[in-house]
């Protein structure tokens, strides 16, 4: 049921708090755009004139055929595929661009995910993100408390995820991310990640 919840609850969601993140964040996207748990297709609303190509590789049937919808009211032509971030179904060095949009708090291995990003990205590619991440304080403390029965209740998400590390310690350059400490989302998916991450040569 979870697609459908989401599905239909989430443009509410989307118009007060994300829209203005979603937009910013993929702004970073350039040639051609790998999107990693597209889930229902919000963020092709926003692809940038940048993106020569999109690919997307969603677990959920159900997101694909609503992604599948989206894009073609909005004209965008993306080829959606069946797969997980662990295991991305596409060669090396086929993106310019790999866009994850709230979506490492719910992969069930984040390291083996960043490395397959890394994987497909060419030389230097473009991680782009906004990400949900664990916060500093008392707000981290919050997160800690709450995960696994959010986890439960929000089909697999975890808030408390030390996203940055993680991303670094996969051989991205972080220097491109910021913080949102502070957003209108309430807690526990807040702060954010937002920003870029490339590829380092090993």
């Amino acid at each position: 049921m979870f697609p459908y919840v989401y599905r239909f609850g989430q443009p509410i969601f989307d118009r007060l708090f994300y829209n203005r993140y979603r937009r910013a964040a993929i702004a970073f996207a350039t040639g051609r755009l790998l999107m990693v748990g597209l889930g229902p297709g919000t963020d092709l609303k926003f692809v940038p004139p940048a993106v020569t190509s999109v690919a997307a590789v969603e677990p959920v049937a159900a997101f694909r055929r609503m992604a599948s919808r989206l894009a073609r009211r909005h004209g965008v032509a993306v080829d959606i595929v069946d797969g997980t971030g662990e295991s991305i179904p596409f060669p090396d060095n086929s993106f310019d661009s790999v866009h994850i949009g709230l979506v490492l708090c719910s992969v069930d291995d984040v390291a083996a995910t960043l490395g397959e990003i890394r994987r497909v990205l060419v030389p230097g590619g473009r991680l782009v993100v906004l990400e949900h991440v664990r916060g500093e304080g008392a707000m981290g403390r919050f997160q800690d408390v709450v995960a696994k029965p959010w986890s439960w209740l929000a089909s697999g998400c975890h808030p408390n995820r030390r996203t940055i590390d993680a991303i670094a310690a996969a051989g991205f350059d972080t220097s491109g991310l910021r913080s949102i400490p502070r957003t209108l989302v309430p807690p526990p998916c807040t702060p954010h990640l937002q920003g870029i991450a490339t590829s380092v040569e090993p």
